[in-house]
Protein backbone atom coordinates (compact mmCIF):
# COMPACT_ATOMS: atom_id res chain seq x y z
CA UNK A 1 0.00 0.00 0.00
CA UNK A 2 0.92 3.37 -0.90
CA UNK A 3 0.38 6.96 0.82
CA UNK A 4 2.25 8.76 -1.47
CA UNK A 5 0.96 10.96 -4.33
CA UNK A 6 0.16 9.19 -7.57
CA UNK A 7 -0.88 10.22 -11.30
CA UNK A 8 -3.82 9.44 -12.93
CA UNK A 9 -4.27 5.66 -13.51
CA UNK A 10 -5.59 3.24 -16.09
CA UNK A 11 -6.10 4.82 -19.15
CA UNK A 12 -7.90 1.50 -20.95
CA UNK A 13 -11.30 0.06 -20.03
CA UNK A 14 -13.58 -1.70 -21.69
CA UNK A 15 -17.07 0.09 -22.77
CA UNK A 16 -18.88 -2.92 -20.48
CA UNK A 17 -18.62 -1.91 -16.60
CA UNK A 18 -16.61 -3.95 -14.34
CA UNK A 19 -17.18 -2.94 -10.30
CA UNK A 20 -19.56 -5.13 -8.20
CA UNK A 21 -19.33 -7.01 -5.44
CA UNK A 22 -16.04 -9.77 -4.77
CA UNK A 23 -17.80 -12.98 -6.33
CA UNK A 24 -21.18 -12.62 -8.22
CA UNK A 25 -23.58 -15.12 -10.24
CA UNK A 26 -24.67 -13.22 -13.27
CA UNK A 27 -26.31 -14.13 -16.32
CA UNK A 28 -23.88 -14.40 -19.38
CA UNK A 29 -24.27 -15.03 -22.80
CA UNK A 30 -23.41 -18.85 -22.34
CA UNK A 31 -25.40 -19.13 -19.52
CA UNK A 32 -24.80 -18.25 -15.55
CA UNK A 33 -21.25 -17.45 -14.78
CA UNK A 34 -19.73 -16.69 -11.67
CA UNK A 35 -17.56 -13.55 -11.85
CA UNK A 36 -14.47 -12.85 -9.06
CA UNK A 37 -13.33 -10.08 -8.28
CA UNK A 38 -11.14 -10.40 -5.45
CA UNK A 39 -7.37 -11.33 -5.04
CA UNK A 40 -7.88 -13.61 -2.69
CA UNK A 41 -10.41 -15.58 -3.95
CA UNK A 42 -8.52 -15.19 -7.33
CA UNK A 43 -5.99 -16.68 -5.39
CA UNK A 44 -7.21 -19.76 -4.25
CA UNK A 45 -9.23 -20.84 -7.47
CA UNK A 46 -5.84 -20.50 -9.63
CA UNK A 47 -3.92 -22.35 -6.94
CA UNK A 48 -6.41 -25.33 -6.79
CA UNK A 49 -5.48 -27.21 -10.04
CA UNK A 50 -7.48 -30.20 -9.12
CA UNK A 51 -11.00 -27.87 -9.13
CA UNK A 52 -10.81 -26.45 -12.35
CA UNK A 53 -9.54 -26.60 -15.85
CA UNK A 54 -9.21 -24.21 -18.28
CA UNK A 55 -12.37 -22.20 -19.88
CA UNK A 56 -11.08 -19.24 -22.01
CA UNK A 57 -8.97 -18.68 -25.06
CA UNK A 58 -10.95 -20.79 -27.13
CA UNK A 59 -11.07 -24.35 -25.15
CA UNK A 60 -14.28 -25.69 -25.89
CA UNK A 61 -12.91 -25.61 -29.59
CA UNK A 62 -9.56 -27.25 -28.90
CA UNK A 63 -11.41 -29.69 -26.88
CA UNK A 64 -12.19 -30.76 -30.70
CA UNK A 65 -8.93 -31.19 -31.32
CA UNK A 66 -9.31 -35.09 -32.09
CA UNK A 67 -6.02 -37.37 -31.55
CA UNK A 68 -4.10 -34.55 -31.63
CA UNK A 69 -2.25 -33.01 -28.39
CA UNK A 70 -3.19 -30.25 -27.50
CA UNK A 71 -0.90 -27.28 -26.78
CA UNK A 72 0.49 -26.55 -23.36
CA UNK A 73 -2.24 -23.69 -22.49
CA UNK A 74 -5.31 -25.83 -22.42
CA UNK A 75 -3.57 -29.10 -20.57
CA UNK A 76 -4.09 -30.18 -16.90
CA UNK A 77 -2.72 -32.21 -14.38
CA UNK A 78 0.11 -34.88 -15.40
CA UNK A 79 0.07 -33.81 -18.52
CA UNK A 80 0.76 -30.35 -18.21
CA UNK A 81 3.45 -30.42 -15.31
CA UNK A 82 4.99 -33.04 -17.37
CA UNK A 83 4.74 -29.98 -20.33
CA UNK A 84 5.71 -27.16 -18.02
CA UNK A 85 8.70 -29.10 -16.93
CA UNK A 86 10.20 -29.67 -19.69
CA UNK A 87 9.80 -25.72 -20.96
CA UNK A 88 10.43 -24.22 -17.66
CA UNK A 89 14.51 -24.60 -19.09
CA UNK A 90 13.94 -22.03 -21.60
CA UNK A 91 12.77 -19.48 -18.81
CA UNK A 92 15.37 -19.84 -16.28
CA UNK A 93 16.98 -16.41 -15.33
CA UNK A 94 20.07 -17.43 -16.37
CA UNK A 95 18.75 -18.67 -19.76
CA UNK A 96 16.77 -14.93 -20.27
CA UNK A 97 19.19 -12.90 -18.70
CA UNK A 98 21.32 -14.29 -21.82
CA UNK A 99 19.25 -13.08 -24.42
CA UNK A 100 19.98 -9.15 -23.16
CA UNK A 101 22.71 -8.29 -25.76
CA UNK A 102 20.57 -9.79 -28.34
CA UNK A 103 17.75 -7.30 -27.43
CA UNK A 104 20.06 -4.57 -26.84
CA UNK A 105 21.38 -4.72 -30.73
CA UNK A 106 17.55 -5.01 -31.74
CA UNK A 107 16.42 -2.64 -29.54
CA UNK A 108 19.24 -0.18 -30.81
CA UNK A 109 18.59 -1.23 -34.22
CA UNK A 110 14.84 -0.68 -34.49
CA UNK A 111 14.88 3.02 -32.48
CA UNK A 112 17.97 3.98 -35.20
CA UNK A 113 14.95 4.70 -37.76
CA UNK A 114 13.53 7.51 -35.93
CA UNK A 115 12.94 10.82 -37.26
CA UNK A 116 12.02 13.92 -36.87
CA UNK A 117 10.11 15.06 -40.09
CA UNK A 118 7.83 11.15 -40.42
CA UNK A 119 6.24 9.63 -37.88
CA UNK A 120 6.67 5.59 -37.12
CA UNK A 121 4.21 3.31 -35.71
CA UNK A 122 5.28 2.61 -32.45
CA UNK A 123 3.05 -0.77 -32.49
CA UNK A 124 4.82 -1.90 -35.36
CA UNK A 125 8.40 -1.68 -33.36
CA UNK A 126 7.30 -2.61 -30.33
CA UNK A 127 5.76 -6.23 -32.62
CA UNK A 128 8.88 -6.66 -34.25
CA UNK A 129 10.72 -6.73 -30.97
CA UNK A 130 8.49 -9.29 -29.30
CA UNK A 131 8.68 -11.34 -32.31
CA UNK A 132 12.03 -11.33 -32.82
CA UNK A 133 13.01 -12.24 -29.24
CA UNK A 134 10.29 -14.92 -28.47
CA UNK A 135 11.27 -16.46 -31.91
CA UNK A 136 14.55 -17.24 -30.80
CA UNK A 137 12.81 -18.74 -27.80
CA UNK A 138 10.40 -20.75 -29.55
CA UNK A 139 12.73 -21.21 -32.40
CA UNK A 140 11.14 -19.50 -35.08
CA UNK A 141 13.97 -18.19 -37.11
CA UNK A 142 14.51 -19.80 -40.62
CA UNK A 143 12.30 -17.16 -42.08
CA UNK A 144 11.87 -13.20 -42.41
CA UNK A 145 11.38 -11.39 -38.92
CA UNK A 146 9.42 -8.72 -41.40
CA UNK A 147 7.28 -11.22 -42.99
CA UNK A 148 6.37 -12.99 -39.94
CA UNK A 149 5.87 -9.65 -37.76
CA UNK A 150 3.89 -8.84 -39.83
CA UNK A 151 1.50 -12.31 -40.77
CA UNK A 152 1.58 -12.36 -36.69
CA UNK A 153 0.15 -8.97 -36.71
CA UNK A 154 -2.78 -9.75 -38.87
CA UNK A 155 -3.23 -12.93 -36.97
CA UNK A 156 -3.80 -11.27 -33.83
CA UNK A 157 -5.59 -8.53 -35.17
CA UNK A 158 -8.34 -11.11 -35.96
CA UNK A 159 -10.15 -13.43 -33.62
CA UNK A 160 -9.37 -16.83 -34.29
CA UNK A 161 -12.11 -18.10 -32.01
CA UNK A 162 -14.73 -16.73 -33.45
CA UNK A 163 -17.70 -19.06 -33.81
CA UNK A 164 -19.82 -16.61 -35.61
CA UNK A 165 -22.74 -18.12 -37.74
CA UNK A 166 -23.79 -17.07 -41.35
CA UNK A 167 -22.04 -15.33 -44.03
CA UNK A 168 -19.61 -13.25 -41.98
CA UNK A 169 -18.45 -15.91 -39.45
CA UNK A 170 -17.55 -18.08 -42.13
CA UNK A 171 -15.76 -15.48 -43.76
CA UNK A 172 -13.77 -14.79 -40.70
CA UNK A 173 -13.25 -18.69 -40.20
CA UNK A 174 -11.66 -18.40 -43.91
CA UNK A 175 -9.60 -15.60 -42.96
CA UNK A 176 -8.00 -17.07 -40.18
CA UNK A 177 -7.41 -20.25 -41.37
CA UNK A 178 -5.53 -18.68 -44.36
CA UNK A 179 -3.29 -16.59 -42.08
CA UNK A 180 -2.72 -19.37 -39.88
CA UNK A 181 -1.72 -21.47 -43.26
CA UNK A 182 0.93 -18.61 -44.13
CA UNK A 183 2.72 -19.09 -40.41
CA UNK A 184 2.97 -22.61 -41.00
CA UNK A 185 4.29 -22.43 -44.55
CA UNK A 186 6.48 -19.49 -44.25
CA UNK A 187 7.55 -19.70 -40.83
CA UNK A 188 7.00 -22.76 -38.64
CA UNK A 189 7.63 -25.33 -41.70
CA UNK A 190 10.93 -24.00 -42.79
CA UNK A 191 11.96 -23.53 -38.49
CA UNK A 192 10.89 -27.81 -38.09
CA UNK A 193 13.10 -28.85 -41.19
CA UNK A 194 15.85 -26.55 -39.91
CA UNK A 195 15.70 -28.12 -36.49
CA UNK A 196 14.89 -31.82 -37.81
CA UNK A 197 18.59 -31.71 -39.76
CA UNK A 198 20.43 -29.68 -36.72
CA UNK A 199 18.35 -29.12 -32.79
CA UNK A 200 18.93 -26.06 -31.13
CA UNK A 201 18.09 -25.09 -27.94
CA UNK A 202 14.90 -24.24 -27.96
CA UNK A 203 10.75 -25.22 -28.10
CA UNK A 204 10.45 -26.41 -31.58
CA UNK A 205 13.55 -28.81 -30.99
CA UNK A 206 12.60 -30.22 -27.69
CA UNK A 207 8.92 -30.72 -29.38
CA UNK A 208 10.67 -32.49 -32.50
CA UNK A 209 12.63 -34.86 -29.96
CA UNK A 210 9.51 -35.93 -28.35
CA UNK A 211 7.82 -36.55 -31.28
CA UNK A 212 5.62 -33.91 -31.97
CA UNK A 213 3.90 -34.15 -35.27
CA UNK A 214 4.08 -30.83 -37.55
CA UNK A 215 0.20 -29.81 -37.13
CA UNK A 216 1.23 -30.34 -33.34
CA UNK A 217 4.02 -28.16 -33.49
CA UNK A 218 2.34 -25.27 -35.49
CA UNK A 219 -0.74 -25.40 -32.54
CA UNK A 220 1.73 -25.08 -29.87
CA UNK A 221 4.18 -22.25 -31.95
CA UNK A 222 0.33 -19.99 -31.88
CA UNK A 223 -0.09 -20.50 -28.16
CA UNK A 224 4.13 -19.31 -27.25
CA UNK A 225 3.69 -16.66 -29.93
CA UNK A 226 0.00 -15.49 -28.62
CA UNK A 227 1.40 -15.69 -24.64
CA UNK A 228 4.75 -13.63 -25.79
CA UNK A 229 4.76 -11.80 -28.84
CA UNK A 230 1.29 -9.86 -28.86
CA UNK A 231 1.07 -9.67 -25.23
CA UNK A 232 4.53 -8.35 -25.11
CA UNK A 233 4.01 -5.57 -27.90
CA UNK A 234 0.74 -4.46 -25.64
CA UNK A 235 2.99 -4.50 -23.32
CA UNK A 236 5.11 -2.27 -24.37
CA UNK A 237 2.89 0.12 -26.57
CA UNK A 238 0.69 0.77 -23.19
CA UNK A 239 4.25 1.86 -20.72
CA UNK A 240 5.17 3.99 -23.93
CA UNK A 241 2.13 5.79 -24.08
CA UNK A 242 1.70 6.41 -20.18
CA UNK A 243 5.51 7.37 -20.19
CA UNK A 244 5.04 9.88 -22.92
CA UNK A 245 1.96 11.42 -21.54
CA UNK A 246 3.13 11.97 -18.04
CA UNK A 247 6.49 13.98 -18.16
CA UNK A 248 6.85 12.91 -14.32
CA UNK A 249 6.42 9.56 -14.74
CA UNK A 250 8.88 9.68 -18.06
CA UNK A 251 11.51 11.53 -15.67
CA UNK A 252 11.08 8.31 -13.01
CA UNK A 253 11.79 5.90 -15.65
CA UNK A 254 14.78 7.68 -16.91
CA UNK A 255 16.13 8.24 -13.43
CA UNK A 256 16.05 5.02 -12.20
CA UNK A 257 18.11 1.56 -12.13
CA UNK A 258 17.27 -1.44 -14.38
CA UNK A 259 15.30 -2.72 -10.93
CA UNK A 260 13.48 0.18 -10.14
CA UNK A 261 12.34 0.59 -14.86
CA UNK A 262 11.30 -3.16 -14.27
CA UNK A 263 8.96 -2.32 -11.36
CA UNK A 264 7.53 0.89 -12.72
CA UNK A 265 6.43 -1.43 -16.08
CA UNK A 266 4.79 -4.01 -13.65
CA UNK A 267 3.38 -1.44 -11.83
CA UNK A 268 1.66 -0.30 -15.24
CA UNK A 269 1.18 -3.45 -16.22
CA UNK A 270 -0.77 -3.97 -13.44
CA UNK A 271 -3.08 -0.92 -13.90
CA UNK A 272 -3.24 -2.24 -17.72
CA UNK A 273 -3.01 -6.23 -17.95
CA UNK A 274 -2.92 -7.10 -21.30
CA UNK A 275 -5.23 -9.98 -20.23
CA UNK A 276 -8.65 -8.28 -19.14
CA UNK A 277 -9.87 -11.90 -17.62
CA UNK A 278 -9.09 -15.73 -17.06
CA UNK A 279 -12.09 -18.16 -17.26
CA UNK A 280 -12.22 -21.48 -15.35
CA UNK A 281 -14.58 -24.22 -15.33
CA UNK A 282 -15.24 -26.10 -11.86
CA UNK A 283 -14.41 -29.84 -12.00
CA UNK A 284 -16.31 -30.32 -9.11
CA UNK A 285 -17.98 -28.09 -6.04
CA UNK A 286 -15.26 -25.76 -4.61
CA UNK A 287 -15.32 -24.02 -1.45
CA UNK A 288 -13.80 -20.55 -0.81
CA UNK A 289 -12.60 -18.63 1.97
CA UNK A 290 -14.66 -15.76 1.32
CA UNK A 291 -14.00 -11.93 3.45
CA UNK A 292 -17.46 -12.87 4.64
CA UNK A 293 -17.54 -16.60 5.12
CA UNK A 294 -17.04 -19.79 3.52
CA UNK A 295 -18.25 -19.44 -0.39
CA UNK A 296 -19.03 -22.19 -2.38
CA UNK A 297 -19.33 -22.51 -6.26
CA UNK A 298 -21.29 -25.35 -7.77
CA UNK A 299 -19.50 -28.37 -10.02
CA UNK A 300 -19.72 -27.17 -13.90
CA UNK A 301 -19.95 -23.79 -13.16
CA UNK A 302 -18.20 -20.97 -15.42
CA UNK A 303 -16.42 -18.53 -13.65
CA UNK A 304 -14.68 -15.19 -15.36
CA UNK A 305 -11.67 -14.30 -13.07
CA UNK A 306 -11.78 -10.27 -13.95
CA UNK A 307 -8.27 -9.17 -13.60
CA UNK A 308 -8.33 -5.17 -14.20
CA UNK A 309 -10.43 -5.00 -10.63
CA UNK A 310 -8.19 -8.08 -9.13
CA UNK A 311 -5.49 -6.04 -9.57
CA UNK A 312 -7.19 -2.83 -7.85
CA UNK A 313 -8.67 -4.78 -4.92
CA UNK A 314 -8.69 -2.26 -2.06
CA UNK A 315 -7.58 -5.35 0.61
CA UNK A 316 -4.43 -5.64 -1.15
CA UNK A 317 -4.12 -2.06 -2.98
CA UNK A 318 -5.59 0.36 -0.83
CA UNK A 319 -7.51 3.31 -1.58
CA UNK A 320 -5.20 4.35 -4.20
CA UNK A 321 -5.34 0.64 -6.35
CA UNK A 322 -6.75 2.52 -9.52
CA UNK A 323 -3.43 5.14 -9.76
CA UNK A 324 -0.14 4.29 -11.14
CA UNK A 325 2.31 4.26 -8.11
CA UNK A 326 6.00 2.92 -8.63
CA UNK A 327 7.64 1.33 -5.87
CA UNK A 328 4.49 1.34 -3.54
CA UNK A 329 4.51 -1.41 -0.46
CA UNK A 330 2.65 -4.57 -1.05
CA UNK A 331 1.64 -7.55 1.10
CA UNK A 332 3.97 -10.24 1.20
CA UNK A 333 3.90 -12.62 -1.42
CA UNK A 334 2.30 -9.78 -3.61
CA UNK A 335 3.79 -9.56 -6.96
CA UNK A 336 4.41 -5.94 -8.09
CA UNK A 337 2.43 -6.89 -11.56
CA UNK A 338 -0.25 -8.90 -8.67
CA UNK A 339 -2.49 -11.40 -11.62
CA UNK A 340 -1.35 -9.69 -14.53
CA UNK A 341 0.66 -12.97 -15.34
CA UNK A 342 -1.93 -15.68 -13.42
CA UNK A 343 -0.95 -17.36 -11.11
CA UNK A 344 -0.68 -21.30 -9.95
CA UNK A 345 0.11 -23.95 -12.12
CA UNK A 346 -1.10 -22.13 -15.44
CA UNK A 347 0.96 -18.85 -14.20
CA UNK A 348 3.00 -16.99 -17.48
CA UNK A 349 6.53 -18.59 -17.66
CA UNK A 350 7.58 -16.04 -19.82
CA UNK A 351 6.79 -13.18 -17.60
CA UNK A 352 10.31 -12.47 -17.02
CA UNK A 353 11.24 -12.19 -20.62
CA UNK A 354 8.50 -9.95 -21.21
CA UNK A 355 9.46 -7.35 -18.46
CA UNK A 356 13.11 -7.43 -19.79
CA UNK A 357 12.56 -7.19 -23.02
CA UNK A 358 10.31 -4.27 -22.56
CA UNK A 359 12.63 -2.45 -20.52
CA UNK A 360 15.49 -3.00 -22.61
CA UNK A 361 13.33 -1.46 -25.52
CA UNK A 362 11.88 1.32 -23.73
CA UNK A 363 15.23 2.68 -22.15
CA UNK A 364 16.69 2.50 -25.79
CA UNK A 365 13.34 4.56 -26.96
CA UNK A 366 13.73 6.68 -24.09
CA UNK A 367 17.12 7.73 -24.55
CA UNK A 368 15.91 9.96 -27.09
CA UNK A 369 13.37 13.25 -26.92
CA UNK A 370 10.41 11.30 -28.31
CA UNK A 371 7.11 12.96 -29.08
CA UNK A 372 3.43 11.27 -29.66
CA UNK A 373 1.32 13.28 -32.86
CA UNK A 374 -1.83 10.67 -31.45
CA UNK A 375 -2.91 8.49 -29.05
CA UNK A 376 -3.01 5.16 -30.50
CA UNK A 377 -5.79 3.00 -31.67
CA UNK A 378 -7.90 0.85 -29.08
CA UNK A 379 -9.17 -2.46 -30.20
CA UNK A 380 -10.86 -4.91 -27.25
CA UNK A 381 -9.63 -8.56 -27.83
CA UNK A 382 -13.17 -10.87 -27.68
CA UNK A 383 -11.06 -13.83 -27.11
CA UNK A 384 -9.08 -12.63 -24.09
CA UNK A 385 -10.91 -9.32 -23.21
CA UNK A 386 -7.97 -7.79 -23.28
CA UNK A 387 -6.62 -4.27 -25.57
CA UNK A 388 -5.16 -4.55 -28.88
CA UNK A 389 -3.05 -1.02 -29.56
CA UNK A 390 -1.64 0.16 -32.88
CA UNK A 391 -1.58 3.33 -35.16
CA UNK A 392 0.44 5.29 -32.63
CA UNK A 393 2.50 7.44 -34.38
CA UNK A 394 5.56 9.22 -32.78
CA UNK A 395 8.45 11.04 -34.18
CA UNK A 396 11.56 12.71 -32.57
CA UNK A 397 10.96 16.46 -31.40
CA UNK A 398 12.39 18.54 -33.83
Amino acid sequence: MTSTPCPAGRRLSPAEPEDGPPLELVDGADGPVWVVRSFALTRQLLRRPDATRQAGFGAEQVERMGDLRRPILYLEGDQHRERRRAAARFFAPVVIEGYRPMMERLADELVAGLRTDRTTDLSRLSLRMAVQVSGAVIGLTNSSVTGMSRRLGAFFAGDPMSRGRGPAGRVRQLLAGGRTGRFYWLDVKPAIRSRRRRPGADIISQLIDKGFSDLEILTECLTYASAGMATTRELITAAAWHLLEDPGLLATYRSGDVAARRALLEELLRIEPVVGYLRRRTIGEVSLDGPDGPLTIPAGALVDLRLRMVNDDPAVLGDAGAAVCPGRTLPSAVPTAVMSFGDGHHRCPGGPLAVMESEVFLSRLFERDLVADAPPRVRWNPVSQGYDLDRFPVRLAG
